[in-house]
């Protein structure tokens, strides 16, 4: 089985956010040789630390823990398309642009 660990979870998502180190480190308020130290799994979180870096990639605490692979940009994006549904879709019960222009 493929583990994968919480500091590597936050590696992603700093990459797939296009972040740097030193960037995350500073909103987190720590040195960039700490943060690095969480990514590389040499230091241990608290829940504390954990609930601001789910914060600043948009994710839950949680999903530092799931086995899925979805991240905050993901679930964002598909936020975005039910929205988009959902709009269209009340749209095509309140008669407006169901399909049939009139």
């Amino acid at each position: 089985m493929n583990s994968i660990t919480i500091g590597q979870k936050i590696r992603q998502l700093r990459l797939r956010e296009r972040k740097n180190q030193g960037y995350c480190a500073k909103i987190l308020g720590l040195s960039t040789p700490a943060f690095s130290k969480i990514e590389a799994g040499i230091t241990d979180i608290n829940i504390a630390r954990l609930v601001q870096i789910s914060e600043l990639f948009g994710v839950t605490p949680a999903s530092f823990f799931d086995s899925s692979e979805e991240t905050g940009s993901e679930l964002n994006r598909q936020r975005e398309l039910v929205n988009e549904l959902q709009a269209k879709l009340i749209n095509c019960l309140e008669g407006k642009m169901c399909g049939k222009e009139k």
